[in-house]
């Protein structure tokens, strides 16, 4: 087994030339994207954050058994549009930043004697850079996603310190963000599996692992008790989006592929060829974190595979597995450092100009959606649309017309031929490009 490098201080280089080159690399891929329209659901989610975000919102938030458990995406997105309004360029902007701390998360877990800093520095990398989950980061209505991964780190973190021998103080530091994971998205329950895993890292931990593992069954019982119990009230327990049944193991056979993409497969590939070398006790507790955080959206039925938003918690654990992989291959070879500067400028333009020449094209035709609409109604505010494109709901393009054109939109739109509209909105689309029109 290769040696690990322990964590604590700082390698051979500094802790800041690290995060300096990790958020310019996030920024720089994800900078083109800034100055897109916002996308369908961006509306409805503003306009849901500034009835619940408010303090004197949280009542009715945490009785909603749907959107409690968006808690913080609400709250951020309430405090984004009461500094700058309804600003999609700031929106864009929260989303990388947020991105970028994960990415300065990523680079933390180098603290733990089992991963240590250089296989940290190049996982921080891989998941600034990693396509697959560029939705969550792009489309600002999963927002919860990065905040959810945010929380779940700082968890990770929090638990490896104390494991590490730091004060009882750490384990208080855990409870808190946890409860701001279950608070952001219902894939924080992967905690439940990820701190007993990360426990078995130590010998001597098994009792650790135990309370770990006692302590997540018990939260994500209560947890899924409460969804369960306002299931009268739960919008995905009504509208198709999931349902419990073995369809999740073909969902799973063709994400998993699909998340660890050509990076990941190869890295994966290298820990088996220098199987005596690899850092197993690392790369096992990777490759938990990545089957984990897909598990709970195995079970959606909108699509045959899991989407890129939902991939955002599982690449962390990609991110680590390629990242040690990465640290094996330059063991192994006469000029290491030459040969990270390669692999490092292979994977940022892969992953960059994928993001740049097919996935903006994309997001622009996505948003052109609510923006034709929002040009015939400015073109003649007097006259009422018929709207018919089955790729915007009424209730988003009505929010559309209020924050973009500052309308009243209800007696400019209506999907009712009986109201006597002027105007017919189709998308602009012919019907048979509907279906599977997605920007995943």
């Amino acid at each position: 087994m290769i040696r690990q490098e322990t964590g604590g201080d700082a390698p051979s280089w500094k802790h800041w030339h690290v995060l300096l080159g990790v958020a310019t690399a996030a920024i720089v891929v994800y900078s083109l994207f800034i100055p897109l329209p916002p996308l369908v659901d961006d509306y409805g989610h503003t306009r849901l954050a500034e009835r619940y975000g408010p303090p004197e919102g949280w009542g009715e938030l945490f009785r909603d058994p749907l959107y409690r458990c968006r808690s913080t995406a609400l709250w951020l997105t309430a405090a984004l549009h009461a500094l700058a309004g309804f600003s999609p360029p700031v929106f864009h902007a929260a989303g990388i930043l947020l991105h970028v701390l994960n990415a300065w998360l990523m680079y933390a877990l180098g603290a733990c004697r089992w991963i240590g800093w250089p296989a940290a520095a190049a996982a921080a990398f891989v998941f600034a850079v990693n396509e697959r989950p560029h939705e969550a980061v792009i489309w600002f209505a999963s927002i919860h996603e990065p905040l959810v991964m945010a929380s779940v780190l700082a968890a990770l973190l929090a638990w490896i310190r104390w494991l590490e021998g730091r004060s009882g103080s750490w384990l208080a530091a855990v409870a808190a963000a946890w409860l701001l994971a279950l608070l952001s998205k219902e894939s924080g329950v992967v905690l439940a599996v990820l701190l007993p895993a990360a426990a078995l890292l130590y010998p001597g931990r098994l009792r650790a692992a135990a309370w770990a593992l006692a302590a997540g069954v018990v939260s994500t019982a209560v947890y899924f008790w409460l969804a369960w119990s306002g299931q009268s009230d739960h919008q995905h327990f009504h509208d198709g989006t999931f349902a419990f049944g073995w369809h999740f193991l073909p969902t799973l056979a063709r994400s998993v592929p699909r998340g660890l993409g050509l990076w990941g497969g190869l890295g994966f590939v290298l820990l088996l060829l220098w199987r005596k070398d690899a850092p197993w006790r690392a790369a096992l507790f990777a490759g938990v974190w990545y089957l984990a955080a897909l598990m709970p959206y195995a079970f959606l039925t909108y699509m045959p595979r899991i989407p890129s938003r939902h991939h955002y918690l599982a690449s962390g654990g990609m991110a680590l597995l390629t990242g040690l992989a990465a640290l094996l291959l330059l063991a192994k070879v006469k000029r290491p450092r030459v040969v990270a500067i390669a692999l490092a400028a292979a994977f940022f333009l892969h992953n960059a100009l994928y993001l740049w020449l097919y996935k903006r094209p994309q997001f622009v035709q996505r948003a052109e959606v609510t923006e034709g609409v929002l040009r015939m109604v400015a073109a003649n505010p007097r006259e009422k649309v018929l709207l018919r494109c089955p790729l915007l709901p009424l209730y988003e393009a009505r929010m559309a017309v209020h924050y973009r054109l500052g309308l009243d939109p209800m007696p400019l739109l209506t999907e009712d031929e009986g109201d006597g509209a002027a105007r017919v909105y189709t998308c602009g689309l012919p019907p048979a490009k509907y279906q599977g029109f997605s920007t995943d």
